[in-house]
């Protein structure tokens, strides 16, 4: 092993996830690829040297450099690299001052919004197992990879507890791996149920039809990657015929979940404590009555804005409107009088 591979395996020793450690070595191997010089050569340079050749990679990246891959980097992409790079850099006692001069995170406007019509009809042609994700994801609004590392042991046993004590919602605390957050999981009674059908499908049945490398059953959903959902959604989407208007991706649906939170009226502290983003170390003390907050509000909010199978207020109150155009339009023409 040569001195770069060592200090490399040593930095990434520190990362507190494999999550972490893969997307760092992902990013700091595309700032290598284009500095074409071990990174000991980079250490090497002045601080201001350093500025200089990550703002050189920075320039040319933006205007159209592409990786052995052949593909250009998004904005977010290269400002990923270069905090890989800085990470880097500050594990070995090496500073990387790029204050003000890194590019700004790009906000995605190419992804498809998906709308409460879009998952309904998608959950409409989902098969028994895509039922029972597609409910969860929409349940608890989390990012792929934490849905997917979900125990199929620790989930049965919730089910159990729940049916046993007849309580509709299932509700837990959790951690956060990417940020470290606590946020509060919950399961309505849509997941459920789609899920509750998808454990009495038996594991041998399972492992034949997905085969043993593909497959994990330990965990609820056995996907290894989230790739695999990613394309289960995509797959739904086709199915379902939702007219999409950009990329398809199960990240949407943690956006749909928080805005439809945001509209059942839930304030910023308890859309972060759902969704499992950072809570102001000041404001921590308020965690105390946080948990009781969104267990009593969440079940009408589910009723009202996060039912992907029933009718929730949004859709009643189109299909309302439309009672009503039609027959204004009908009183307009004369087919229909209103006594005085």
């Amino acid at each position: 092993m040569n001195s770069e591979d060592e200090l490399l395996k040593e930095w990434l020793s520190e990362c507190r996830t494999q999550s972490t450690r893969d997307t760092y070595t992902r990013h700091i191997r595309t700032f290598t690829d284009w500095y074409k010089l071990p990174l000991t050569e980079f250490l090497k340079l002045s601080p201001k040297e350093m500025r200089h050749t990550a703002l050189k990679f920075q320039s040319e990246a933006q205007n159209g450099w592409k990786t052995r891959w052949g593909r250009t980097l998004k904005p977010n992409s290269i400002i990923a690299t270069l905090t890989a790079l800085g990470s880097f850099c500050t594990f070995n006692d090496k500073t990387l001052r790029l204050k003000g001069k890194k590019i700004r995170q790009a906000i995605d406007l190419t992804s498809h919004a998906f709308t409460d019509t879009d998952l309904k009809k998608m959950f409409t042609v989902a098969g028994t197992q895509e039922k029972a994700l597609l409910a969860t994801l929409c349940s608890l609004g989390w990012e792929v990879s934490s849905v997917i590392a979900l125990e199929r042991t620790f989930i049965q046993n919730h089910i159990f507890k729940a049916k046993e004590e007849r309580r509709s919602f299932i509700y837990f605390i959790d951690q956060r791996k990417k940020t470290g957050a606590i946020r509060l999981g919950i399961l309505n009674p849509l997941a459920i149920e789609w899920i509750t059908e998808w454990l009495k499908v038996p594991l041998e049945r399972i492992q034949q039809s997905k085969g043993p490398l593909q497959w994990d059953t330990k965990k609820l959903f056995g996907y290894t990657t989230k790739e695999g959902v990613n394309g289960l959604i995509k797959h739904l989407a086709r199915d379902a015929h939702v007219t999409v208007t950009g990329r398809v991706h199960t990240h949407t649906i943690r956006k749909w979940v928080m805005s439809g939170l945001s509209r059942a009226g839930f304030n910023e502290f308890q859309i972060k404590f759902v969704m499992g983003k950072a809570i102001p170390v000041s404001d921590m003390t308020y965690l105390l009555t946080l948990q009781r907050e969104v267990e009593e509000r969440y079940p009408k909010a589910y009723t009202d804005y996060l039912n992907i199978s029933g009718e929730t207020r949004l859709r009643l109150s189109e299909e309302k409107i439309a009672i009503l155009e039609r027959l204004l339009k009908a009183f307009e023409e004369g087919k229909i009088h209103i006594e005085p």
